[in-house]
């Protein structure tokens, strides 16, 4: 029997598509902001327009914002739901990574010639495909990673939300086939 953990076979649940509520804009807010003040949401922020509030989802590297869009239908108000990745921590990975490669080459170089007399071939002509071809699975693994443990915690802090709000939590609707309605397995 296979003992390894599923997770990595098998899609994180994505996150719900919205919030349904049946009270005022200004009513969401002052639970939200009760909640906030309460230690249950971290770094907090009320929006402007359309957007009712932006939540931090930690994610393992890159953190990521949740936030929540208003629409009044009808009588209810619903509540759409983003998850956005903050740019700052991706921008400085890049940053640090190009910045490094070049020099990563003079040091591997002296240090090889230092230590063994023999060495005597162009260090850049293999240092840089080792570490630059690399880079792409790199941050490809590192940003699934941080949208995953991102995700889980957006849907630790709609737990909290939902049940405060009252709301019904709206689930994507999963992709069929155009043809004959059967759920594409591809998805």
């Amino acid at each position: 029997m296979d003992a390894r953990p599923q997770s990595d076979s098998v899609a994180a649940a994505p996150l719900p598509e919205a919030l349904v509520v049946t009270i005022s804009r200004d009513e969401v807010v002052s639970r939200l902001e009760t909640l906030a003040r309460r230690g249950k949401l971290p770094d907090y922020h009320t929006g402007v327009g359309d957007q009712v509030f932006s939540i931090q989802a930690y994610g393992a590297p890159f953190d990521h914002h949740l936030e929540g869009f208003a629409r009044q239908v009808g009588p209810a108000l619903r509540i759409t739901l983003r998850l956005r990745m903050l740019p700052k921590l991706p921008i400085i990975f890049a940053l640090v990574a190009i910045a490094t490669i070049w020099p990563g080459v003079w040091l591997t170089d002296s240090m090889l010639k230092t230590y063994l007399s023999w060495y005597d071939f162009q260090t850049w002509m293999w240092y840089l495909p080792l570490s630059i071809l690399p880079l792409p699975w790199a941050a490809r693994g590192m940003l699934r990673r941080s949208r995953e443990s991102a995700l889980a915690s957006a849907r630790e802090t709609l737990a909290i939300i939902a049940p405060a709000l009252g709301a019904s939590v709206q689930s994507p609707q999963p992709k069929t086939d155009s043809v004959v309605g059967v759920l594409d397995p591809t998805t």
